[in-house]
């Protein structure tokens, strides 16, 4: 198949994954926001941050303070980096003994790493080795926020990415989403997503493998399905791609049209299904005799021209991509017979 289509598609979703990056942690630090609003002066921001370099006692609360004012203001991120000794200050408190102090200060990393790729540099070489230490905490609010800080960090561009890799962050990464815990699988989808995306075809085919078999026993969701088609790009992805996750793509496709036929409007659709018809279009050709017997054993063709009769730009143009590729293979098949009949 060309590769434009496939280029053109990854290109589409550049600007929905950096604002996926920032809106995650939008919804994340309101969600954990205490009754009392921890938003304080620069003044005070800046006093919480001399105090982290100064090795001075730091309390909970202003680990909370500093973390809400990163996601708040962007300026407050300049203002940690450019002070000496205030990331080494969140480091010393990531890696210390009080539990509620580790997951604060994890936060505040989380948020720092919304900054630009050189912010992010010098969070992943002082912070990486320790985010990534503590993916295996038994306290789940802890190894979730450190795999959305290394998703955030990966976000920012390959450099990064090499960094954390060479610190063995994507192997730890692969290996939580083994563990029976729905928030921590979710966290480590979230974080592989932006590795995959950014990496594209340096993405181990080792790594590659062991994320397509946990793909398909995990719950097909927005963010697992764009990580499936994320990683239908890469080079090695046919020669990797587990029956179990063709098998479970088609299983689940009339619900994700049902959803996207409820919830999507045009401007906004970044569904399931979405990303689901961009896998089905990248695999092998010998996967598209599949596709199609599935299409006619189970009658889907009046749920995609259910689709196509809906006007919803960018999962029309990828459901006409797909048919496309399956035509091209396949024109005589009875699957276009019967849709041509309709």
């Amino acid at each position: 198949m060309d590769d434009a289509p496939v280029n053109y598609i990854r290109e589409s979703t550049r600007e929905i994954l950096k604002l996926n990056r920032r809106s995650h942690r939008n919804e994340v630090s309101d969600l954990q926001r205490s009754i009392k609003d921890l938003r304080l002066s620069p003044e005070n921001i800046s006093s919480i941050v001399q105090n982290l370099k100064s090795k001075s006692h730091v309390t909970v609360e202003n680990l909370l303070i500093l973390k809400n004012a990163l996601i708040d203001d962007e300026k407050n991120i300049e203002v940690v980096l450019k002070c000496y000794g205030a990331l080494r200050g969140l480091v010393r408190e990531l890696t210390g003994n009080n539990v509620s102090k580790q997951c604060a200060a994890a936060g505040c990393c989380c948020n720092l790493a919304l900054g630009d790729s050189r912010a992010c540099t010098a969070i992943a070489k002082a912070a990486g080795p320790y985010l990534t230490v503590l993916l295996d905490n038994p306290i789940t609010e802890l190894a979730m926020t450190c795999a959305w800080t290394l998703g955030n960090l990966a976000g920012s561009g390959p450099k990064v990415c090499d960094i954390l890799v060479a610190q063995g962050a994507v192997s730890k990464l692969c290996n939580m989403l083994q563990i029976h815990n729905e928030n921590i699988q979710d966290a480590a989808v979230y974080a592989l997503l932006h590795f995959a995306y950014q990496m594209e075809d340096d993405f181990k085919p080792e790594h590659l493998q062991k994320v397509l078999i946990a793909l398909s026993k995990l719950e097909v969701n927005a963010t697992t399905s764009r990580l499936s088609f994320t990683l239908s790009c890469h080079v090695d992805f046919k020669d990797n791609m587990p029956e179990e996750l063709i098998d479970k793509m088609l299983a689940t496709l009339k619900r994700t049209v049902k959803i996207h036929s409820e919830n999507c409007v045009r401007s906004q659709c970044d569904c399931e299904l979405l990303y689901a018809e961009r896998t089905l279009a990248n695999m092998n050709v010998e996967v598209y005799d599949i596709i199609l017997n599935y299409f006619l054993e189970n009658n889907l063709g009046e749920v995609l021209l259910e689709v196509l009769n809906k006007d919803s730009g960018s999962v029309n143009e990828s459901l006409l991509w797909l048919l496309g590729n399956l035509y091209n293979y396949s024109p005589s098949n009875d699957f276009f017979k019967h849709l041509s009949s309709l």
